[in-house]
């Protein structure tokens, strides 16, 4: 099946909206009136950017599955799932580490207030190992926490495992899509919390991902594919935040939308796109440290400048970009790792018809 590029420029613009809205925003904004107006605006909304994020995994994850229904293919995105998100997770979180005990950080009563409970716990090695292989994923505490974006990292995994178990399941039988955005709504109703509500996105996206391959989101007329769009780009001016409105309303329409219309689609398949879909995971991981061990201080110490504040912004989004492209080969290596290890692990159940005859 031929890689779906629109994927991977929806992922890369979504990290680029989630560094802007950490820079400009929630974490260095000029002052709270900008910060309270701007972040309603798309490209400064981190919070449908992150649940694109996960619509998106739904959508990948399945796609190829619903499509061949090869269950090898599948077995290996099962086997590798954890490596491939665990290994860029403790990298950058050695990183963050070695520059902590190094003491290239304030401590927290000199750092500005919203920066001061991060990173307040004494660095070890016991805790960096619990916290990057077990605790982000199965037990995250933001006080533990080496990055504070991470906290997505759970939802990713265990929405992961929920999709790639649906599609196995629903796959034989009639009316997939019907039975995936019934699973979202069941997981909405019964989810004790907005945390866990989130993996409602991901049968979501696989919904989508049956409805692409039966080709009716191409047959969707373009008026009803730019309401669609229209609802994502608006959800967060005129609906409160919910996983459900910002989620379902918000982010699934605004998937839909980039992906049914053409020139949308085609502009997220380029290859300035693409690239940034290629550096999406690293750009993730970094951004936060670099915000931390460079924007705060530098923050802290222009005063109330406007331009130098603006300065300093502009300075870390380009150092976060640099930074991802210096973490782009451990990306790199994760993946290939974790295609060795689910080959390996999968390959003794799957023998091919001529070696059987041998």
């Amino acid at each position: 099946m031929r890689r779906l590029n629109f994927l991977d420029g929806l992922r890369g613009w979504g990290a680029v909206f989630v560094v802007l809205f950490h820079v400009f925003c929630e974490g260095l904004p000029i002052n709270a009136c900008f910060d309270s107006y701007v972040r309603l605006l798309i490209p400064f909304n981190g919070g449908v950017a992150v649940l694109v994020f996960f619509v998106v995994s739904g959508f990948s994850l399945s796609v190829r599955y619903l499509a061949d229904g090869n269950i090898q293919s599948w077995s290996k995105l099962v086997a590798g799932r954890y490596l491939r998100l665990a290994i860029p997770i403790f990298a950058a979180c050695v990183l963050v580490h070695v520059v902590t005990v190094c003491g290239f950080l304030d401590p927290p009563g000199d750092r500005l207030a919203k920066f001061s409970p991060f990173l307040s716990f004494t660095p070890t090695l016991g805790h960096l190992l619990q916290f990057a292989l077990f605790d982000v994923f199965f037990r995250y505490s933001g006080a533990d926490t080496y990055i504070a974006p991470l906290w997505t990292m759970s939802v990713e995994l265990f929405g992961s495992f929920v999709v790639l178990l649906a599609i196995v399941v629903v796959r034989p039988l009639p009316g997939r899509p019907l039975l995936l955005f019934g699973l979202a709504g069941l997981v909405l109703w019964l989810a004790p919390t907005e945390f866990t509500a989130m993996l409602a996105l991901f049968p979501a996206g696989a919904a989508l991902a049956d409805c692409f391959d039966r080709g009716w989101v191409d047959a969707t007329p373009k008026p009803i594919a730019l309401v669609f769009l229209a609802i994502g780009c608006l959800a967060p001016i005129v609906l409160p935040y919910s996983v459900t409105a910002w989620g379902l309303a918000g982010a699934l329409s605004l998937t839909f939308g980039c992906i049914a219309l053409p020139r949308v689609r085609a502009w997220l398949s380029g290859a300035i796109s693409v690239h940034l879909g290629k550096i999406s995971f690293p750009l993730y991981l970094v951004h936060g440290p670099v915000i931390c061990f460079v924007g705060e201080p530098l923050t802290r110490h222009v005063g109330d400048g406007l331009l130098l504040k603006v300065l300093v912004q502009i300075v870390v989004v380009a150092l976060s970009f640099a930074a991802a492209y210096v973490f782009l080969p451990v990306n790199e290596f994760a993946i290939r790792i974790a295609h060795r290890f689910a080959k390996s692990v999968t390959s003794p159940f799957f023998i091919s018809p001529a070696a059987a005859e041998r």
